[in-house]
């Protein structure tokens, strides 16, 4: 589990990183990141009812926290990051979405050294 002091909740935080941040995407996820004046690192997580039914959101929700927990020491601090779950990642494996994360948070330049695929 994604401790709490990394997460993301308020609607006005996903729609800013949204409107303002840099964005990657692949066919599984979408990536918005946002760098704040805030020295804190915060990551939200966003599945809408067009990937599935709740427990569907709900485990693509819980497998990407997995796929990003590991990453997280080698994000850098002052940045909001937004993970969009697109429909295709209810039929995905964790090995997959840690493979789209990791590609993703190097496309974006949110790490400071290139991460590697992990959870396979």
């Amino acid at each position: 589990m994604l401790p709490q002091r990394y997460r993301l909740r308020r609607t006005r935080d996903f729609a800013r990183a949204r409107r303002l941040g840099r964005s990657a995407g692949t066919s599984l996820l979408a990536l918005y990141v946002l760098r704040t004046r805030s020295p804190d690192l915060r990551i939200g997580f966003s599945v809408s009812k067009r990937v599935g039914k709740s427990v569907v959101r709900n485990r693509v929700k819980r497998r990407l926290r997995e796929a990003v927990r590991p990453y997280v020491p080698e994000l850098r601090p002052g940045q909001d990051l937004v993970f969009i779950a697109r429909p295709s990642a209810a039929d995905a494996s964790l090995g997959q979405l840690a493979e789209s994360t990791a590609y993703l948070l190097r496309k974006t330049g949110a790490v400071a050294q290139k991460p590697e695929a992990r959870n396979a």
